[in-house]
């Protein structure tokens, strides 16, 4: 097969940022990507159609891609080495903090699930109306079992690519709230935000306990306060609480951190549903996992890695064509980050969309792919001026104790 300057180029960014993998890994991965790319859609058929005409045949194509998916026993020519993907998880964390331009990172834990073959536990890092995966763990559908072991064990492969002065804030929905995985993630010396049942108490420093739907009027306030959580003593947690209800919102976000009051928005948690245009961008309007015939976990993972790869990589390319037609020039004569746009930025067009449309058409025309390119995070949202915010301050005593 006759390998294009711009599949070099791709291997030549993996091995840069994913040392662990070996030679013949890459070499590997760097095709899955690119044939990816090339075809919008990381489906096996789809990449091959766009890797033919570089000059290999059908057969050997199917063959050199169902192989870098195989367990090494499961290959042509058994062998005991095989791609370990959860080694890749901090390099991939790694990448994402060297192009970051933040003091401040969001993680986001969620499910996602393939019909009833798959479940995936994902870790993902948020990031303007997108999320980039990177931390995962594949789990046969419709079976029962523990779901916080697997994710506190992607947490620990990622913490190690984190530096200590970089704050990060990790949010999941009520139906991931675990005591566990709330100890787990402050382990790390991260700051949970964790969405919780509407009918827990809190006892706000100094005050009596009481029901958390009795801190706020109503639609289109919010209250912010430090307290312990929960009556039972056995589960109970000292953070601060936010009850946020927006003015559209059927019922408030009940949400529990342990950042300080005067230190967490009252939006933040807003930020979460971009996980769920992130699995879009996997899925349907992205990469077309849902259309996969794979059902073994193992397997799964490792294409995972390519969706991965793939995602970070456009969405970095978004990045800079929407930083450039925001203030006005041509993507290719941007070369360094400016000012993001503001966080209420009207975004007609995704990152994700404009990313894998640069893309392509550099790799369509084989014009040199950029080298420069960077990951600038919005601000993160404040409440429009009308919602109004009670905001309890910390006692000195609370804030020592």
């Amino acid at each position: 097969m006759r390998v294009p300057r711009e599949v070099c180029q791709v291997e030549e960014t993996i091995t840069t940022w994913l040392p662990d993998l070996r030679p013949a890994q890459r070499l590997g991965l760097a095709p899955w990507v690119y044939g990816a790319v090339l075809a919008g859609s990381a489906c096996q058929a789809a990449v091959i159609a766009a890797l033919l005409p570089l000059g290999a045949t059908e057969h050997a194509l199917r063959q050199r891609l169902r192989e870098w998916l195989y367990a090494g026993a499961d290959t042509a020519a058994p062998c005991t080495v095989e791609l370990d993907v959860g080694r890749c998880f901090a390099p991939l964390l790694r990448w994402v903090l060297a192009w970051w331009k933040g003091d401040a990172v969001p993680l986001a834990i969620d499910a996602t699930a393939l019909g009833d073959k798959l479940v995936v536990l994902s870790v993902s890092v948020l990031y303007r109306g997108c999320a980039i995966p990177v931390a995962w763990h594949v789990l046969p559908g419709n079976r029962r079992g523990a779901w916080v072991p697997p994710i506190l064990a992607l947490l620990a492969r990622l913490a190690p690519a984190v530096p200590p002065e970089t704050t990060v804030l990790v949010q999941t929905d009520r139906g991931l709230w675990s005591r566990r995985l709330w100890d787990g993630i402050r382990a790390h010396g991260w700051h949970p935000l964790m969405r919780v049942q509407q009918t827990i108490t809190f006892a706000p420093a100094g005050q009596r306990r009481g029901p958390v739907r009795s801190l706020v009027a109503g639609p289109g306030h919010g209250w912010v306060g430090a307290g312990v959580a929960f009556k039972d003593r056995a589960v109970r947690r000292a953070g601060t609480l936010l009850v946020v209800w927006d003015a559209d919102q059927a019922e408030p976000w009940v949400l529990l951190t342990t950042l300080p009051p005067h230190a967490v928005g009252v939006l933040w948690y807003g930020l979460r549903t971009w996980v769920e245009l992130g699995f879009r961008a996997l899925k349907g309007m992205g990469w077309r996992w849902e259309r996969t015939r794979r059902t073994d976990p193992d397997r799964a993972a490792r294409h995972w890695l390519v969706l991965a790869v793939a995602t970070l990589w456009v969405v970095a390319y978004g990045t800079r064509a929407e930083d450039a037609a925001w203030i006005g020039v041509a993507p290719a004569t941007l070369r360094t980050a400016p000012i993001p746009p503001p966080p209420d930025h009207a975004r007609t067009l995704s990152v994700f969309a404009r990313g894998i449309a640069q893309l392509r058409w550099q790799l369509l025309r084989m014009r040199r792919l950029w080298t420069r390119l960077w990951l600038s995070p919005q601000a993160w949202p404040d409440p429009a001026p009308d919602f109004v915010v009670t905001r309890i301050p910390t006692p000195p005593e609370a804030a020592h104790a």
